[in-house]
């Protein structure tokens, strides 16, 4: 399943709702098509039990667990359903339950994650553009909900910066209470995986005077995230994922995640030495830049367009605006 957690821009609409990605490319609201599927099944009362099963918060629906992910199985089956038979998905007093895109403003999957656990020089191809050392552990770093912005929506500029650059990275989405989760576990406390675009403002990073990695990665809307939260169940090898970013259509970085330093289940098994949490995220780092290598390093601009790809996952796709 294709996740989301989005924003309608009918008339009247307000808040952010949860959703899932229908074969015909429209968002369903998962509560509403959940509603319809217990009216279905003769439940008295479907929409007091949907608002129950779906809260707006992805990471309280989370927490629900396998159960949560059941229900939202068949909110998606109920559609699909309605949608072979050429018929629109209504939920129980006929409201529409799938909205077009150009209806829906896609948010980042998980808002406001309780973590978001970075990791840092994490390939190869980048640590030797770098000219660091391989790591003896995870070099990790934290990223606060206030920056993140989803699929589409603008990156603006940060007037303190002249050296805005792009990071494609995928994500791994944590599933259920967690800690000290061996490596050959890892990967069953993943619950999904996201696409994210760690923008970075080099002349901050490598400036302690001015805020150095701390600051440079922690810019208002430049941490994108999305286009959707993708089931695990959807993902068949994410150890060796392909992660490409493109910015106006121009290849600038294109790797395999058999090349990261510390894999997935390294990662899952470092970071859970602390607790870990439905919702929590852990970032896989990037890799190796074509700019970099071949040059000359051509920095963001008003108009730029970044689409960062990972095999399976999706594209998380944004512009960069100046204002001011």
């Amino acid at each position: 399943m294709k996740l989301a957690t989005y924003r309608s821009l009918a008339p009247g609409a307000t808040g952010d709702r949860l959703g899932v990605l229908a074969s015909d490319g429209r968002m369903a609201d998962l509560r509403l098509a959940y509603a319809g599927y217990l009216s279905s099944k003769g439940e008295g009362r479907p929409h007091a039990m949907a608002d129950t099963r779906f809260p707006q918060d992805m990471t309280e629906f989370l927490k629900g667990g396998t159960p949560a992910m059941d229900a939202a199985r068949s909110a998606l089956e109920f559609t699909e359903e309605a949608i072979a038979k050429g018929r629109e998905p209504e939920g129980p007093d006929g409201e529409l339950i799938a909205l077009d895109a150009n209806l829906v403003k896609l948010r980042a999957p998980i808002p406001r994650p309780g973590k978001f656990l970075h990791t840092g020089i994490n390939f190869y191809s980048h640590l030797e553009e770098t000219g660091h050392k391989k790591p003896d552990n995870v070099q990790a770093a934290g990223r606060f909900s206030s920056t993140l912005i989803g699929h589409e929506e603008p990156v603006v500029h940060p007037h303190q910066t002249e050296e805005l650059e792009w990071e494609p990275e995928v994500c791994y989405v944590i599933g259920e209470n967690c800690k000290d989760v061996k490596p050959e576990n890892a990967l069953d406390v993943i619950v999904g995986y996201t696409v994210y675009n760690d923008v970075s403002a080099r002349d901050i990073q490598r400036t302690k005077a001015l805020g150095s990695v701390f600051l440079a990665k922690n810019l208002d809307t430049t941490n994108p995230l999305g286009p959707y939260l993708v089931t695990a169940d959807e993902v068949p090898n994410p150890e060796s994922l392909r992660l490409t970013c493109r910015v106006n259509g121009q290849v600038k970085q294109d790797s395999d995640l058999a090349e990261m330093v510390f894999g997935v289940r390294e990662l899952v098994a470092f970071f859970s030495q602390m607790s870990l949490e439905p919702g929590d995220i852990i970032s896989s780092g990037t890799c190796g830049s074509v700019d970099r290598r071949k040059g000359p390093r051509i920095f963001l601009k008003n108009g730029d367009v970044m689409e960062c790809e990972v095999e399976h996952v999706g594209v998380l796709r944004n512009s960069v605006v100046v204002t001011g």
